[in-house]
């Protein structure tokens, strides 16, 4: 089953029709005055009006914020990348050279040992 995606002008169009109809039937159907039934839709059509306003604006703070995000993380990712790459290098080469001379030092420590093992056997 595919998804649908609705565009802010289908909403809007959505919203004004169905506005228009809950109206046309609240005048039809109303037990009021003209005046009041007038009152009545005003109020509606106000309503419907700022939430349409509302709705859109809060779609284009979502936009603006998505935007804006995207920028963030293209920009800044890779910069991260780069930067715990150069660390991990720098990490790498001192480390290289403090696991050699661990190793040379492990090594002299055999050597000793040996020694004095063969010196305590004779």
């Amino acid at each position: 089953m595919s998804k649908k995606k609705f565009s802010g002008k289908q909403l809007f169009k959505g919203l004004f029709v169905g506005g228009l109809l809950g109206g046309t039937t609240a005048l039809l159907f109303a037990p009021r005055s003209g005046k009041e039934t007038k009152e009545l839709i005003t109020k509606e059509v106000d309503d419907s009006i700022k939430l349409i306003t509302d709705v859109k604006n809060n779609a284009e703070d979502v936009q603006f914020h998505a935007a804006n995000l995207q920028h963030l993380s293209e920009t800044m990712v890779p910069e991260f990348l780069e930067d715990t790459q150069r660390a991990l290098n720098k990490f790498d080469f001192k480390a290289k050279h403090r696991i050699e001379d661990i190793k040379k030092q492990l090594e002299k420590i055999n050597t000793e040992v040996e020694n004095l093992t063969n010196q305590l056997d004779e």
